[in-house]
């Protein structure tokens, strides 16, 4: 069976992670599986076939992609469009959302859509009993948020790390991310580890201050921007600490997939994260945007080992209270 798997979100999140990952699984059991998603939206390469189309295309474009690409099923991540399309062109399909989804701009007929699904998955966020009113007279069935998890470690280290031991910072280059005070963390720590290498991969406007305050403290011989165009898979598989300073993120799964390829992490307080870092056992928790006990918290990781990998070893447990085995499952008993 040819399947399209078409990544959506919003502003704030991409289900392009989700989306690759889904149709590589999906492809490694047999089927035909292909992503579909907005020109550059998938930045990472891929193992299945990469079907893009533009930003303002229309369900009457994606409708036209489904015929000429010869899809018989469709799985739509936060993306109505392609359901809108799937129903144009009489192929079956199922959508999935992350609880409290909502677009950017609000889609009067979702529901009505949706009612065509063969059913409606809710990734569930938090622990929280689902608020199941949104998906009145829908089929829906909820599912745990899947971790995409690496092997810690191989020995071809990709070009950015430069040094023996790497720190990763992972997300949008903007204020909310709390990256200047990662940097600001990172000048007090990187003259007393000069073993030590941080990567921040990432896009957009805040690029250009970043790099000016890197410059400012001389810090390029340990620090490196890179763009999340890299495989931020490989970075995670080869990193040592992950350090999450983001402010008030709306999702942490960057988070989860960092914790689950069992890596110890410093992390900002936070609903999210808190939801899954238990403080001082699998990730170390600290007070938002205080720069102060982030250096503290991520000093006390680069100088104890033994810290490091118990905090690593608690934190890929998550792999399994987190399975993507059963996300996959989920939508492959659709398939038969």
């Amino acid at each position: 069976m040819k399947i399209a798997v078409f990544a959506g979100g919003n502003k704030n999140f991409t289900a392009s992670r989700l989306a690759v990952k889904l149709a590589e699984t999906l492809a490694g059991q047999g089927h035909q599986a292909e992503v579909f998603a907005v020109k550059g939206k998938v930045a990472a390469k891929t193992q299945v076939p990469l079907v893009e189309y533009g930003a303002t295309a229309k369900p009457k474009t994606l409708e036209t992609l489904l015929k000429k690409e010869g899809v018989e099923f469709v799985i739509s991540l936060m993306n109505l469009p392609a359901c809108a399309a799937a129903i144009q062109n009489g192929i079956a399909f199922v959508y999935a959302e992350n609880e409290g989804f909502k677009e950017d701009k609000a889609a009067k007929d979702k529901k009505t859509i949706l009612k065509k699904a063969k059913k409606v998955l809710v990734i569930r966020t938090s622990q929280e009993p689902l608020n199941k009113k949104p998906y009145t007279g829908l089929k829906i069935q909820e599912v745990t948020n899947p971790a995409v998890w690496v092997e810690h470690y191989n020995y071809n280290k990709p070009a950015c790390f430069k040094k023996e031991n790497n720190i990763v910072a992972v997300g949008k280059l903007s204020k909310e991310s709390g990256f200047d005070n990662l940097l600001k963390t990172w000048a007090r720590l990187a003259p007393a580890h000069t073993s030590w290498h941080l990567t921040i991969v990432g896009d957009g406007t805040g690029k250009a201050a970043l790099k000016k305050f890197i410059a400012k403290h001389g810090l390029e011989a340990s620090t490196e921007i890179v763009s999340q165009q890299e495989d931020v898979y490989s970075l995670l598989r080869n990193a040592d600490i992950f350090a999450y300073p983001a402010l008030n993120p709306q999702n942490v799964d960057i988070l989860l997939d960092a914790m689950a390829s069992k890596l110890p992490c410093v992390a900002c307080e936070s609903a999210p994260v808190v939801e899954l870092v238990s403080n001082g056992i699998n990730g170390l928790i600290v007070n938002a945007g205080e720069e102060e006990p982030f250096t503290i918290a991520l000093d006390d990781l680069m100088v104890n080992w033994g810290k490091r990998v118990a905090i690593a070893i608690e934190a890929s447990k998550l792999k399994d209270r987190y399975s993507f085995d059963d996300f996959v499952r989920a939508f492959a008993e659709m398939l038969l």
